[in-house]
C-alpha cells in the first residue's frame, strides 16, 4: 500500500510597496489569533482555517498609521468572527461573548430538517444560501450544498487512518462492500437535479427565510454544508465593508488558497505587478515552497485554488492495476467519490466573486477537462463580458517520481510561467 500524508494547498504572494520612491510597509493581520467560543465553552478558529488581511500604510501618513491599524484590525475580525457564527454549520454561538441571544446559521436551517419550519436568516445568511443554489445551477450540479452526511462519512475514513492507524481494507469503500453500500445510500439522498434541489431548500423572498424539506429520496438525512463557498462569500463581504469604508491598499488571503485584491495590485518600478505563485503538490517539505506554476498580475483579480493535498484529509493508494486513486475533502456529490482527475485546480477572474470563483474550483475538480469546458463555456454565454480562466495541475506517478502537466486556457498575458520539467498545454 503506498500511503502518504500529503501537505495544504498553498498560494505564494509577491508585492511590493506602492509608487515608485513611496516608502512604507505592510501589516499581516491574522484572524485565527481570536478563536470563536461557542455556546458549549469550547473555541474553534474561524472558517476552519487561516484567514488573513495584508494592509499597506505609508510613512508619509506615519501620524495616522496606529489609529488606522488598530480601526482595520478591530473591523476584520469582527466581520471574520460575525460571518463565521452565522455560515458555521458545527455549532451554536451568542451574539456576543456575554450575550444570551443565539445566532442563526446554517446548524439552525439544518437542525430544523423536515420539521416544515421557515427559518428566518440574516441577509448575509440567505445570501450564502441563494448564491449556493445559483453556483448549483451554472456548475450542472458538480457544485451541491447537500453532502453534508457524504463530508462527514469521508471525514469519519480520515480520522480513522490517520489518528487510529485504521486499515483502508476495512475502511474505504474501494476495497469494503459494506462501506461501499453505506457509501451509495448517502449518494443516493442527495438531491442531484435542479428540482430536486427547490423542492429540497424552500425559499421566500419576501421574509428571507428558507425551509429544509424532506424528501422521498432522502433514505439517508442530508445535511448542508458550505465549505465550499462560505470563506469565498465572507471574503466578498468583508471586501465590499473596506472598500466602501475607505481602506483600500491591501490584499485578503482566505483559507491559503484564495486571494482577492481590495483594489489594483500595489507595486514600485522594480516589480511591475502582483505575482501569485502554486505549490507543486509532490513537494516533499511544504517549507521548501517549491512552486508549480506562476503568473503576475496588474488589475484587480480573484483567484482560488482548490487541490488534493489539504493535510490530515487526504491519502493515496496504488490499485492493482497500478493506479494511483487520491482521497481528499472536495467529493463529487454525483458519485460519492473524490475523483482524482486532478492534483488542484486554479481559477483567476477580474469579474466573477470569490464566492463564485470558489464554487467553480470546487466543482471542477470533479469534471474532466472536456466537463469543465462545457460548464466554463456555459458560464461565459451566460456572463458575456466575464473573464474566466483555469488551470489543471494533473500528475501522474507517485509524489517520488511526480511528472506534472498543466492544462490552461490562457497565458495570463503572456505572464504565465511554468517550473523546469512541467508540460502545459494551452487550450486551442
Amino acid at each position: 500500500m503506498n500511503k502518504k500524508i500529503l501537505f495544504p494547498c498553498i498560494i505564494l504572494i509577491s508585492l511590493c510597496s506602492c509608487g515608485e520612491n513611496i516608502k512604507g510597509s505592510w501589516h499581516n493581520i491574522v484572524a485565527t489569533q481570536s478563536d470563536i467560543l461557542t455556546t458549549i465553552n469550547t473555541t474553534v478558529p474561524p472558517f476552519n482555517t487561516v484567514m488573513n488581511l495584508n494592509y499597506f500604510l505609508y510613512d508619509e501618513n506615519e501620524a495616522s498609521n496606529e489609529e488606522t491599524l488598530t480601526t482595520i484590525t478591530k473591523m476584520y475580525n469582527n466581520e471574520v468572527a460575525r460571518l463565521h457564527k452565522q455560515f458555521d454549520r458545527h455549532y451554536y454561538y451568542y451574539e456576543t461573548d456575554k450575550g444570551s441571544n443565539i445566532v442563526t446559521n446554517i446548524k439552525t436551517i439544518n437542525d430544523s430538517y423536515g420539521t416544515n419550519t421557515p427559518i428566518k436568516c440574516s441577509d448575509d445568511l440567505y445570501s450564502l444560501l441563494k448564491t449556493s443554489i445559483h453556483g448549483f445551477e451554472i456548475t450542472n450540479g458538480y457544485f451541491n450544498i447537500f453532502t453534508g452526511s457524504l463530508t462527514d462519512y469521508w471525514n469519519q475514513i480520515f480520522d480513522e487512518v490517520y489518528n487510529f492507524g485504521g486499515s483502508l481494507l476495512e475502511l474505504d469503500p474501494y476495497y469494503s462492500e459494506t462501506k461501499r453500500n453505506e457509501l451509495e445510500l448517502i449518494v443516493a439522498s442527495i438531491p442531484n437535479t435542479i428540482e430536486e434541489v427547490n423542492e429540497q431548500l424552500t425559499f421566500d423572498d419576501e421574509n428571507k427565510t428558507v425551509t429544509f424539506n424532506k424528501l422521498d429520496k432522502n433514505i439517508v438525512r442530508p445535511y448542508i454544508s458550505v465549505g465550499g463557498v462560505a470563506k469565498g462569500l465572507a471574503t466578498d463581504i468583508i471586501k465590499n465593508k473596506f472598500i466602501e469604508s475607505g481602506y483600500t491598499d491591501g490584499y485578503l488571503i482566505s483559507g491559503g488558497s484564495s486571494i482577492s485584491t481590495l483594489s489594483k495590485p500595489i507595486y514600485t518600478n522594480k516589480q511591475k505587478g502582483q505575482s501569485i505563485s502554486v505549490i507543486n503538490p509532490a513537494t516533499s517539505n511544504i517549507v521548501e515552497k517549491n512552486v508549480a506554476f506562476s503568473m503576475k498580475f496588474t488589475e484587480e483579480f480573484n483567484f482560488s485554488t482548490s487541490g488534493n493535498y489539504t493535510t490530515g484529509k487526504s491519502y493515496p493508494f496504488m490499485t492493482d492495476s497500478g493506479n494511483i486513486i487520491y482521497r481528499h475533502h472536495i467529493i463529487n456529490p454525483f458519485t460519492g467519490y473524490p475523483e482524482s482527475y486532478y492534483r488542484s485546480i486554479s481559477v483567476t477572474t477580474s469579474y466573477f466573486s470569490n464566492a463564485m470563483v470558489d464554487m467553480f474550483s470546487t466543482a471542477l475538480m470533479n469534471t474532466t477537462i472536456e466537463e469543465g469546458i462545457i460548464i466554463r463555456n456555459k458560464i461565459k454565454a451566460l456572463y458575456p463580458n466575464s473573464d474566466l480562466d483555469v488551470f489543471y495541475l494533473k500528475q501522474t506517478g507517485t509524489d517520488e517520481e511526480a511528472k506534472l502537466s498543466i492544462y490552461a486556457t490562457s497565458n495570463v498575458n503572456k505572464t504565465l510561467t511554468v517550473e523546469k520539467g512541467i508540460d502545459v498545454t494551452y487550450e486551442k
